[in-house]
C-alpha cells in the first residue's frame, strides 16, 4: 500500500523526474536514502516502471502525428498488437473496447511516410481488417503525466 510520501515522490518523479533523491529528500523533509529506498521499492512493485524524457516530435522532423483506429480479427488481437507494438513509429498502442479493437498513436516525418507506413506495415497486417486514420492538427496536452 502506497502512503503519502510514496505519493509525493511519485508525483514529484511525474513532474521531473531528472530531480535528483537529494533534491526530492529536501522538499519532503526526508533522508535521500529514505528516497532511495522507497524509490527501489516503487520499481519492484512495477509502479514505476521507467523514467524518460518527454521529446517534442516536431523537433525531430516527424511533422504527422496519427491516431489509428484498428479493427482486428477476434482471435488474433493479441498476436496482432504484440507486432504492432515492435513497430517504431508507434509511440502508444492500446487494446480498447467500442468501434476499434485497438487504437494507436503514430510519429511519422511527412505524408508520404504516412503512406508508406499504411501500405508498408499496417495494411499487410493479415489479421487487421480495416483502420481509421485521424491525424493531430495540435497538441495542448499529452498524456504523459499520470494525475497523482
Amino acid at each position: 500500500m502506497l502512503d503519502r510520501i510514496d505519493l509525493k515522490i511519485l508525483k514529484i518523479l511525474n513532474e521531473n523526474s531528472r530531480k535528483s533523491f537529494r533534491e526530492i529528500g529536501r522538499e519532503l523533509g526526508i533522508s535521500e536514502g529514505t528516497v532511495r529506498n522507497r524509490v527501489k521499492k516503487l520499481i519492484e512493485k512495477g509502479i514505476i516502471t521507467g523514467f524518460h524524457a518527454s521529446i517534442n516530435p516536431k523537433k525531430l522532423g516527424y511533422e504527422v502525428i496519427a491516431i489509428l483506429g484498428l479493427y482486428i480479427k477476434p482471435p488474433k488481437v493479441e498476436e496482432t498488437l504484440n507486432k504492432l507494438k515492435e513497430l517504431d513509429e508507434i509511440i502508444e498502442l492500446y487494446q480498447t473496447t467500442g468501434e476499434y479493437d485497438a487504437v494507436c498513436i503514430a510519429v511519422l516525418k511527412d505524408m508520404e511516410d504516412l503512406g508508406n507506413f499504411l501500405t508498408e506495415k499496417i495494411y499487410p497486417l493479415v489479421n487487421v481488417n480495416g483502420c481509421k486514420v485521424t491525424l493531430v492538427l495540435k497538441t495542448f496536452k499529452d498524456g504523459s503525466k499520470i494525475p497523482i
